[in-house]
């Protein structure tokens, strides 16, 4: 009976650990023992057991030693040592333990962030530096900082996460929350930076001229109380009128009414307005009635 395997050890980094689970679920579907694999791979059983540990990270030649030794097919080659690669960064990134500023890093350096911004429409440069307010100069060295990783610092966790935030901005919620395929990415910025969300591009044009203008005009204010009561008093006055020269008929409380209108807004400061009745349709303002 073969022998159990050790736990895999909780404080590596999580990258390693998924590749060694993964390679530990091939050698349970293959039913094998070390010492079968080493015999079909060529390789000493002990190597072997070392690339599923956890502990470090395998030499290419182990790992393909392992897949051979499991029938893996030739065609899933590359995402293997795509798995490989993400866990030698990781392992050069962050000693122990896999802390949240080694996590920034790492979405910084593995290449994650290259496979967001393409998810993403690969919005430019500049698109990205208007949203996440972060210069273009490092926006750019942010989305290539994967590229000759032993040769390269990460960037800045603040620049890090404000571009992946800016990214997923981007993107449907669906693609990052639960079990989105950028749902770790989401969970590393959530606590920090907040998702910016918006049209892929700002307005332009004729649209962001006449957002422009439009809050440039003063919002409308309501007419002033004396030109309203002006307004009502010259329809009073050519009522007013009418009654008198007897084209409408009025009851005594009526014409009362109307002739204190006219006192009210004669007494009002700055008005002077004529106590007689104006004919029809003679304006009525603040001065006065016109002649």
């Amino acid at each position: 009976m073969a022998r159990p395997e050790t736990p895999l050890p909780e404080d590596a980094p999580q990258p390693l650990l998924e590749l060694a689970q993964g390679l530990r679920d091939l050698k349970a579907a293959s039913q094998l023992s070390y010492q079968a694999m080493g015999e079909r791979a060529r390789l000493s059983p002990a190597s072997l057991s070392r690339a599923a540990s956890g502990r470090q990270v395998p030499t290419e030649e182990a790992l393909f030693a392992f897949l051979k030794a499991c029938a893996v097919p030739a065609d899933e080659f590359d995402a293997w040592r795509e798995r490989w690669r993400d866990a030698t960064v990781a392992s050069q990134l962050a000693p122990k333990p896999w802390s949240i500023d080694n996590q920034i890093a790492h979405l910084a350096m593995s290449g994650r962030l290259r496979e967001l911004h393409s998810a993403a429409g690969s919005p430019t440069v500049r698109m990205i530096s208007e949203r996440s307010g972060i210069p273009r100069s490092t926006v750019h060295r942010v989305l290539t900082a994967h590229m000759g990783t032993r040769h390269r610092t990460p960037p800045s966790p603040d620049h890090t996460l404000g571009v992946a935030s800016a990214l997923l901005g981007f993107l449907r919620p669906s693609k990052y929350m639960r079990n989105g395929p950028f749902a770790d990415v989401h969970n590393i910025v959530r606590h920090t930076h907040p998702v910016r969300r918006g049209a892929h591009r700002p307005p332009e044009g004729g649209v962001r001229r006449a957002l422009a203008t439009a809050q440039a005009k003063p919002p409308p204010t309501e007419a002033p109380a004396e030109t309203v009561l002006l307004s009502f008093a010259e329809r009073a006055s050519v009522l007013e009128h009418r009654i008198t020269s007897g084209e409408l008929q009025a009851d005594e409380e009526v014409v009362r009414l109307l002739a204190d209108l006219r006192k009210i807004v004669g007494a009002r400061p700055g008005s002077a307005i004529d106590s007689s009745p104006a004919a029809p349709g003679t304006p009525l303002r603040e001065g006065g009635i016109t002649a």
